[in-house]
């Protein structure tokens, strides 16, 4: 039996990062959205082993199809599967390509077993890995960003917000990222978490249709260091009319919103002509 299963991706419409702990990881805090994603999985049950393969874009390291269903074996019942993952996106976004793919898998595997996705298992793949399996359409994420929260107040507006997501001609890894940013900021403890009730207003103003401009991202000042070229991409932003914009997750993809299909529209049209945009993708929130 052949199953097609979609995969999720995300952008983070906010995003701060605390001090590292003492076991190196940094706390963070964020405001998740789930977005429709270019690929997904086709699974086949009556395979004899268990075996992942993909195509289309390369990514790096071992795919993490592979880490879940290693990691599920023992925990649910999981025959040996054939996985075919068609892969859309470029590696090293921040959208959480990978993640999705994992969480689909995750999803699927537990649907398969009549059982609830415990999120707590798939938190242990990525940080954003336990959203992206999730049934939310957006959260709060704390800890290490699988620490979940619905929002609270009337934000299904957001759902409504449509716009692009473009991916440049670089790639920035997480790790890297994350180093970059400890050494930005040094010994500086300028690293405090904000609270929800400091955020929560320009998430209404969106709702609302008002212009928020440049997005809360403690990754930005990394990728502006590395690539002058962000710099440039926010002007193009505002100056093409979107309601907000930022950097997705720790980069190096980036976002704009619009209120209206004629703005998303005039983007693809205009940013696809620059040099630093290596690919566009329309930005529609999972409903």
């Amino acid at each position: 039996m052949e199953f097609i299963v979609p995969c999720h991706i995300k952008i983070n419409l906010c995003l701060w990062v605390g001090a590292p702990g003492v076991d190196g990881y940094h706390p963070i805090r964020t405001f998740f959205l789930k977005l429709r994603s270019p690929e997904f999985l086709r699974i086949r049950t009556g395979s004899v082993r268990t075996v992942v393969y993909h195509r289309g874009d390369p990514f790096y390291g071992e795919h993490l199809v592979l880490r879940a269903q290693a990691l599920l074996r023992g925990r649910i019942q999981l025959p040996p599967v054939e996985v075919e993952c068609e892969k859309a996106l470029p590696a090293g976004g921040g959208v959480g390509g990978g993640s999705g793919n994992a969480g689909a898998f995750i999803r699927w595997a537990y649907a398969q077993a009549g059982m609830d996705t415990d999120l707590s298992v798939a938190a242990q793949l990525g940080s954003d890995v336990a959203f992206l399996a999730s049934r939310m359409w957006a959260a709060w994420g704390e800890g290490r960003g699988e620490l979940l929260t619905p929002p609270e107040g009337d934000l299904d507006g957001l759902r409504e917000l449509r716009g692009i997501i473009g991916f440049p001609r670089w790639a920035i890894g997480t790790a890297w990222a994350y180093r970059m940013l400890d050494q930005l900021r040094g010994s500086s403890s300028d690293a405090r978490l904000p609270e929800g009730g400091e955020v929560e207003p320009l998430l209404e103003g969106l709702v609302r249709g008002r212009v928020v401009g440049l997005m809360s991202n403690d990754f930005i000042p990394v990728a502006e260091k590395v690539r002058p070229e962000y710099v440039k991409i926010w002007r193009d932003c505002e100056s093409l009319g979107a309601l907000a914009w930022g950097l997705c997750g720790s980069g190096s993809g980036f976002f704009a919103l619009f209120s209206h299909q004629e703005g998303v529209e005039r983007a693809f049209a205009e940013l696809g002509k620059q040099d630093y945009v290596r690919s566009l993708i329309p930005l529609e929130v999972c409903r």
